[in-house]
């Protein structure tokens, strides 16, 4: 026998589906479920299930008649909605084992190890360049890494590794050392480079605009803690795939993100302000390092009065000019000419 048991409380509480004819078996909760997805074939009765008093709508009948047209009806609505519910499981189920696929993906290319390599340098170097001491400043010297890897020939004749985590099964003749030292080259430009006195990649995540709690605790989770870290990890194809299914978005939006985290590393902007510069045709280091002084002024004073929503701050002549010798700087142009 199926039965349908409505709580006391009300319609708008959950609708159980009681399995058995004894009273004392389990009960499968059905959520979705509601009063008027049932055809009654009996009067309604208080019950008693656990200790917890309810309304009891009968949607079938004895163990010892026949089903009915309605009972059938009954049941067959119960069977879609398990269906239902096992199918949204099931693509639960496939998202996870995608980002649990993400997190066990390794370096297995030049490419791969290079750009995690490219990653840890910029973020020691960046790290301690912004440390204040009286008496020195700070800068990586040499860099070595020595470890073990798992060695493969690619059907294409590249040779593969990845680095062995704890528990590999992995034969000891198939391993190799990889050693590798860095030493600094002096840059013949600022281009890349956010210095200090023009930017700010230090801001926390949590400044993005349209950043939920959720959102940077799941970043955080990852290691990205700042704008700056966020902007070095999510150019990456690799880990955008890996933030993709980590944030549950699309890369279209992952890049707005960028777009908006970008133009944050600029001082005196903040997220207000990159909604603004983008509005007003200026979202890029591009546009900013091509356009005049007044012609930042012009689209930004344009966008901040038709989006005050945004809660950006003013710009003055001072600040715009701070901007476009960054976007210079960071693309590696030329001072822009004295305004005249």
């Amino acid at each position: 026998m199926a039965n349908h048991r409505t709580p006391a409380a009300g319609a708008g509480r959950e609708k159980a589906l009681k399995a058995g004819s004894t009273g004392a078996a389990s009960v499968v909760v059905l959520s979705p479920l509601l009063a008027e997805d049932f055809v009654r074939t009996g009067t309604d009765r208080i019950v008693k299930v656990d200790g917890v008093s309810g309304v009891f709508t009968p949607i079938g009948t004895g163990d010892d008649q026949p089903l009915g047209a309605d009972e059938r009806k009954n049941l067959q609505g119960v069977i879609d909605r398990l269906k239902a519910a096992l199918v949204e499981l099931q693509a639960t189920n496939v998202k996870l084992g995608q980002e649990l696929t993400a997190l066990r993906e390794r370096p297995s290319a030049p490419d791969d190890f290079a750009s995690a390599v490219q990653q840890s340098l910029d973020e020691v170097a960046q790290r301690m360049a912004s440390m204040r001491n009286s008496m020195s400043n700070f800068a990586v010297r040499e860099f070595k890494l020595d470890a073990s890897v798992f060695v493969q020939v690619s059907p294409l004749g590249t040779i593969e590794y990845r680095f062995v985590q704890p528990g590999d099964g992995v034969d000891g003749a198939a391993l190799s050392k990889i050693s590798m030292s860095v030493v600094p080259v002096p840059k013949s430009n600022l281009a890349g480079v956010w210095t200090p006195d023009l930017f700010q990649p230090e801001v926390s995540l949590a400044a993005l605009p349209q950043a939920s709690p959720a959102l940077v605790g799941r970043l955080e989770s990852a290691g990205l803690f700042s704008i700056g870290e966020f902007l070095q990890v999510g150019t990456r194809a690799r880990a955008q795939a890996y933030l993709e299914a980590l944030l549950g978005t699309e890369r279209k939006r992952l890049a707005q993100w960028a777009q908006q985290a970008a133009l944050m590393t600029l001082r005196g902007v903040n997220g207000g302000a990159a909604l603004v510069l983008i509005d007003g045709g200026l979202g890029s280091f591009e546009r900013l390092a091509d356009a005049s002084v007044e012609t930042i002024m012009k689209h930004y004073a344009a966008s901040r009065k038709k989006h005050p929503e945004y809660g950006a701050p003013a710009a003055t002549a001072a600040l715009a000019g701070q901007w476009t010798r960054a976007a210079r700087q960071y693309l590696g142009l030329s001072e822009p000419p004295p305004p005249e």
